[in-house]
C-alpha cells in the first residue's frame, strides 16, 4: 500500500533495491527538505490526493498507512501494509512538479495549516493532463464509485 521513493527509504534507512517494484493503488511517499524541515510527500497514485507531512511524526514508514486513515477515510485500507518501491515513472514526474511548486512558496508550518487549499492547487495543476478532472475531490469521488479512467 505504501511505495517509497529513494530518497524516503534513505530516510527511514531502508534499502530501496531490496524493496519490490510494484505500481497500481498505492500511495507513493517521497521526502523533500523544506526550509530545514524533512518532510514528506504522501500522493495516492490514481486520484493524485496529497497530504504533507513532517518526517519526524513517523519513525517507520508503515506507521503513515495510520495517517492515511485518518486523513483519507475513502481510501479502503489493506489489512496489513506493505511496502514497495514505486514503478510509476509519471507519478515520480507529477511529486516533482509538486515539489517545485511548493519548495520556495510555503514554510512547513504554512503546508501544515494550509494543506487543502495547497492541494487544491497543487491537483489542478498537475490533474489537467492525467485524468481530466479539476477538483481533488470529484477524483476521489469517481475513484470511490470505481469510475477511473485510468484503470
Amino acid at each position: 500500500m505504501i511505495d517509497l521513493s529513494n530518497k524516503a527509504a534513505k530516510r527511514f534507512r531502508i534499502k530501496w533495491k531490496d524493496l519490490e517494484e510494484r505500481s497500481g493503488d498505492f500511495w507513493k511517499v517521497d521526502a523533500v527538505m523544506i526550509g530545514r524541515v524533512p518532510m514528506l510527500f504522501i500522493v495516492h497514485e490514481y486520484t493524485l490526493f496529497t497530504l504533507v507531512r513532517r518526517k519526524s511524526m513517523f519513525r517507520d514508514p508503515l506507521t503513515i498507512a495510520d495517517e492515511i486513515v485518518q486523513s483519507c477515510p475513502w481510501y479502503p485500507i489493506p489489512a496489513t501494509p506493505s511496502l514497495g518501491r514505486n514503478g510509476n515513472r509519471m507519478l515520480t514526474g507529477s511529486i516533482t512538479e509538486m515539489k517545485r511548486m511548493t519548495l520556495g512558496l510555503y514554510s512547513p508550518e504554512q503546508i501544515n495549516a494550509m494543506e487543502m487549499s495547497i492541494n487544491q492547487s497543487l491537483f489542478s495543476y498537475l490533474s489537467t493532463d492525467r485524468n481530466g478532472y479539476s477538483k481533488p475531490f470529484v477524483a476521489v469521488e469517481s475513484y470511490i464509485k470505481g469510475r477511473t479512467p485510468w484503470r
